[in-house]
């Protein structure tokens, strides 16, 4: 019982941070640390992909383009950050929480600019997209995790059977959160219409080029692949899947291309962590 209701603690913070935030909060630090080590926290993999949140994929992707060392701490759903979401990181003995305000952070800290060669209107774009897949795509990825697909979201996630009793309350949790945000007051075929564009829009700026701003990836890359990753990896029977791959197959070989070039242990992290069934 005790496990039951820690597990079940862990699984609604996790599902809360990501949807909603809880606000600034005090973290538990590593008495002892690597100075000048990245040290990040994020849920552990699962079988489709090394981390089940886009955010999370973003970060990592970014600091394997960055060329910066990291420590990989997977906390089991158990431990969110300063600002209670997921991913987070310890750097120096602080806690540091949003994958973009991280990715700034390091970007000063370790003098990185993955953005060096774009010019100032090619940055704006660059943001432009970033906000529009984070603040809005975003929820159509949680749309059709827990509503298109919530009947299937156990296994993504390798849940053990005692959350998978318990479901209904990250889902309710979700619902909430895209009430909040907007897009949860319209319909599925309106949610969908609203994704769809978003996506093709990524499609058509995409075009023939390997990555979105050119020849070589950029911090955007990161952030667009953290998100379509989410879509391409999950559900191969949804929607978004189908708008990817068949509508879009540029979008598709765009994620292959950054998989292969920067997770060549993708299906090794992800067969690797496994949960107790």
């Amino acid at each position: 019982m005790y496990k039951f209701l820690g597990s079940l603690k862990g699984w609604m913070k996790l599902v809360w941070s990501v949807c909603s935030g809880q606000g600034r909060k005090t973290v538990q630090l590593r008495a002892e640390f690597t100075p000048g080590k990245v040290y990040y926290h994020a849920p552990p993999p699962v079988k489709a992909f090394p981390c089940p949140s886009p955010f999370g994929v973003k970060l990592e992707t970014y600091l394997r383009m960055a060329g910066i060392a990291y420590e990989p701490m997977y906390d089991w759903y158990t431990s969110t950050g300063p600002k209670g979401k997921m991913p987070w990181i310890e750097y120096n003995g602080e806690a540091m929480g949003d994958s973009g305000l991280i990715m700034e952070f390091l970007n000063r800290e370790k003098g990185v600019d993955l953005n060096q060669s774009l010019s100032a209107a090619d940055k704006a774009v660059g943001r432009a997209f970033t906000k529009m897949v984070e603040e809005n795509t975003f929820w159509g990825l949680a749309f059709n995790r827990y509503e298109d697909n919530f009947d299937k979201l156990h296994e993504l996630y390798e849940l053990p059977w005692d959350i998978r009793l318990v479901m209904w309350l990250p889902r309710r949790i979700v619902r909430q959160a895209m009430w909040a945000h907007g897009i949860g007051r319209h319909s599925k075929d309106e949610i969908e219409g609203i994704i769809e564009k978003d996506l093709k829009a990524i499609s058509a700026f995409l075009g023939t080029k390997p990555y979105l701003m050119g020849d070589e990836p950029t911090e955007v890359d990161a952030a667009v692949f953290g998100q379509l990753s989410g879509i391409l990896w999950a559900f191969p029977d949804s929607y978004l899947y189908r708008i990817v791959t068949v509508d879009c197959p540029n979008l598709q070989a765009y994620c292959v291309r950054i998989k292969d070039r920067y997770w060549p242990d993708w299906d090794q992290l992800a067969k690797k962590f496994k949960k107790d069934q």
